[in-house]
Formats: structure tokens, C-alpha cells, sequence
């Protein structure tokens, strides 16, 4: 055998599992996330809610993990009218949107903004409160504020500048950054990306929901109070992103 030989075998073998190694970590980047639904039913007992607001959200079967920006939320109100009075009334519920917040993995608040299409107003200016009259629901898709910008503020785009389009809002980055911490990341971050990675351990993140309450028996402006809700990532094994398996 020429001397040579080992040498270059050894390096054909180390090409082959390092590009083994890059088609992997290409396909190990999904998740699923789920809302703790016995959290959120102890937060609606302990404030004896939990015959009158129900929670709930939309999710995809699982994500990458750049993909998940916004959420589905849908709230109903299960009140139903009682006669007061001689007269129809029941518990309304409004969410004061200015009220609520995000909180991400490392414990940072962020506002709430709930989406609407074609949106071009100012992102800092009040958000108007939504009411749910009795038996009825709301559905709305929201994000944090940090997360959008105008289509005109894209370096990539060459949008026309007089053009309508350059004021809408987009969401332009995922809700909870998944990403690799840095070289100068906090230790505390490195370690839960790599024990998420290895699936170790699951993510939690919060919302945090303010409503006022508002019925026959309360103050005209409404009792507010807090529901908060957590999510649970689960990071899937790099074999589930292959091509064959299901997206949904």
C-alpha cells in the first residue's frame, strides 16, 4: 500500500462525515409548540373565570424554527344574557391590547400588536380596546411590536417610493429567536440552546392577557384583570424535516 494511501483515505472519510454532517443540521431546525392548557385553566380558577373566558390558539403542526412570527388567538366570551331589570344584559369582555405583553426566554417584556391586513398607521400610537358581547368569540392574529417595520424600510426590495405599499406593516422576524447564541452570549443562553437542541429540555415563553369585565353588577369602566397563558416548545429530531415526512 502506497503511504500515502491512509492519508488520503482519512480525509475522504472526514469530507463524508462533516457534509453528513451539514445535511443533518440542515433538517434539524423544527419544532412543535403547544399551549400548557392546565396552566392557563388554574390562572381562569384562580380568578374564578373559568366558566366565563375561554382561550385558545392555532397552531401548525410544527415549524422551523424562523417561521413561527405570529399567533392565532380566538376568545370567547361564554357568558350568556340574564333579564335585569326586565331587560337583556350580560358580561361583556373587552381586551385592552395596550395592556399586554409578551415575555420572551430570557424574561423580556415586549407589547402585544394585534395584525390587521394592510395596516399603515403609527406603531406607537394606542391600540383600541376589542369587545366580546356574551356568547360570541373574537378571533385575531397577534405578534410583539418589536417584530415589525414598513415594507418601504426593506433594504432588499426596490418598492416604489411614492408607492401606498411602502407604508404597510409586516412582521419580518420570528416571535421567539431561535437561533445560535453568539460567542459573547450569556453562558446561562448557550447552555438552554444546546440542551433544546438535544432535546433535553422544552422552551416556555408567556402572554400575558389584560381584559375588563363588565356587567350589571360591576363598575361602568370594568374589573381588569390578568390571564396568563404559556407555551411549550419541543424541538423535533433532525429526521422529521426530511422531504417524505408530512409537513401537516
Amino acid at each position: 500500500m502506497n503511504p500515502v494511501d491512509p492519508i488520503i483515505l482519512t480525509a475522504y472519510v472526514l469530507c463524508i462525515a462533516y457534509f453528513l454532517y451539514l445535511i443533518v443540521d440542515a433538517f434539524n431546525d423544527e419544532f412543535t409548540i403547544h399551549l400548557d392548557a392546565d396552566f392557563l385553566r388554574q390562572q381562569l380558577e384562580n380568578q374564578n373565570l373559568e366558566g366565563l373566558i375561554d382561550i385558545s390558539f392555532k397552531f401548525d403542526s410544527r415549524y422551523e424554527f424562523d417561521k413561527l412570527k405570529q399567533l392565532a388567538i380566538s376568545i370567547k366570551n361564554q357568558a350568556a344574557y340574564e333579564p335585569v331589570d326586565d331587560k337583556p344584559h350580560g358580561i361583556s369582555l373587552y381586551v385592552d391590547w395596550d395592556y399586554c405583553a409578551f415575555t420572551d426566554l430570557d424574561g423580556r417584556s415586549r407589547r402585544v400588536t394585534r395584525l390587521m391586513p394592510g395596516t399603515t398607521v403609527d406603531l406607537f400610537q394606542n391600540q383600541v380596546f376589542s369587545t366580546i358581547t356574551p356568547n360570541s368569540t373574537l378571533k385575531e392574529t397577534i405578534t410583539a411590536e418589536d417584530l415589525l417595520q414598513r415594507k418601504g424600510e426593506r433594504k432588499a426590495d426596490k418598492l416604489d417610493s411614492t408607492s401606498p405599499a411602502n407604508l404597510e406593516i409586516e412582521v419580518t422576524k420570528p416571535l421567539i429567536d431561535l437561533s445560535k447564541p453568539g460567542i459573547k452570549a450569556p453562558a446561562k443562553a448557550k447552555e438552554r440552546y444546546a440542551r433544546f437542541m438535544q432535546r433535553y429540555t422544552d422552551l416556555t415563553f408567556f402572554l400575558e392577557l389584560a381584559f375588563r369585565i363588565v356587567g350589571p353588577h360591576g363598575t361602568a369602566s370594568g374589573d381588569r384583570v390578568y390571564i396568563l397563558c404559556k407555551f411549550v416548545m419541543h424541538k423535533l429530531p433532525w429526521t422529521a424535516g426530511l422531504p417524505w415526512n408530512p409537513k401537516s
